[in-house]
């Protein structure tokens, strides 16, 4: 009896034994695995972190490319933000207005990375659609042209033209109403009784939500030496002065009044803009009667500053005594332009040419403008890619 006892009892340590180990092997599969799981989850975990941080170069890349007109190809060095980890990004020319944005983000560094990932897509400019093909066109209010005064291009007026004392239009002249004569003397042919003409339209809130991806002034609104501004908003009157040079490097929204004076005061646009444009959009009035010159850039075809006023105000846009290249919108007030005032191409409810003033229309205008002017930098769809 107690050798079959201690049979018994043997078996039993031998099936206790085997399943042990057969417990142990389990237990060490199951831990290598869940380490396996909590490895592989802490790899992943680093790898969306890095993309992340990719991704925050990219936003970076966009905001320094609209913070400078485009003239920003990397900062030549790692970033690193916080205690996570760091980014690299770098910007290379495709195009005049196309960007490749490369951006890569590590964890926590480049030095020692447990993880990293490579983005890379392209930004464009953003622009508003605006076609202008006439040297003015006005609304209802018409066209007023006094002794001497020149209009160089096709004008259209949703009202009548008239004219006096040696008043010409070097091209067609259209008017809904009548076209007084014999002055103004229209050189190509008259049109009156033309059916009205919708003016261009301003998207007012697109330039001014550019303007406010810089910063805001309130206090500093004087500027009289040479500056960069742009984009950014003036929430009080802008006066740029003192022979001053200023260099536009994004859209303005002015709250108050905008004015230039002195002849050698100049608002110039960015070169890096090319053939593209940006506006200055101001909710009181536009007065250039001191001089004052506003300049396109140097590339064929020219890219343009536009000043554009939402005021209601005859006159809400005032030159006088200076060259201002620029394009100029009153669509809901009134322009005035006397003495030697050229501007490059105008549309306004209603405008009045005094003695010897002088509108001159730039032939590029009609399909630089129909591409539109640059608003913003900002991801071309479909280019979004991880390259690593």
């Amino acid at each position: 009896m107690k050798k079959l006892l201690h049979f018994f009892w043997g078996q039993t340590m031998i099936l206790v034994i085997v399943f042990l180990a057969l417990v142990l092997v389990i237990s060490s599969l199951l831990f290598g695995n869940v380490s396996n799981f909590l490895r592989l989850g802490t790899r992943s975990t680093h790898g969306e972190q890095a993309a992340a941080l990719a991704d925050a170069g990219i936003d970076y890349a966009i905001y320094k490319l609209n913070a400078t007109a485009g003239n920003w190809w990397g900062d030549g060095q790692e970033t690193q933000l916080g205690e996570t980890g760091s980014y690299f990004v770098s910007v290379s020319e495709k195009a005049a207005n196309l960007r490749i944005i490369t951006s890569t983000g590590f964890i926590p560094n480049s030095t020692s990375p447990k993880a990293q990932r490579t983005t890379r897509v392209e930004a464009y400019i953003d622009g508003q659609v605006i076609s202008f093909n006439f040297a003015v066109q006005t609304g209802t209010g018409g066209i007023e042209m006094a002794n001497s005064a020149t209009i160089n291009g096709n004008a259209y007026s949703n009202g009548s033209i008239t004219g006096s004392g040696s008043s010409q239009i070097n091209g067609d002249a259209y008017a809904s109403g009548t076209i007084s004569t014999p002055d103004p003397l229209v050189t190509g042919t008259k049109n009156p009784g033309a059916s009205p003409r919708p003016l261009p339209s301003v998207d007012y809130q697109l330039w001014k939500d550019r303007a406010l991806t810089g910063d805001t002034e309130s206090t500093n609104c004087t500027i009289s030496q040479d500056t960069s501004i742009g984009p950014k908003q003036y929430d009080c009157n802008l006066l740029i002065t003192n022979n001053a040079v200023v260099t536009l490097n994004g859209p303005l929204w002015v709250t108050g009044n905008f004015s230039m004076s002195q002849g050698g005061t100049t608002l110039k646009l960015n070169e890096n803009f090319g053939s593209t444009g940006t506006a200055v959009i101001v909710d009181g009035t536009i007065s250039l009667t001191q001089g004052g010159t506003l300049l396109p850039t140097n590339a064929t075809p020219k890219g343009y500053i536009i000043l554009a006023t939402t005021s209601t105000l005859d006159p809400a846009i005032s030159i006088s005594q200076g060259g201002a290249t620029a394009l100029f919108y009153a669509l809901d007030g009134g322009a005035e332009l006397s003495q030697t005032a050229d501007v490059v191409s105008l549309a306004a409810k209603k405008l009045t040419l005094k003695n010897s003033a002088t509108l001159n229309y730039d032939s590029g205008l009609a399909s630089v403008f129909t591409t539109g002017p640059g608003a913003s930098w900002q991801i071309k769809k479909g280019t979004y890619k991880y390259t690593k």
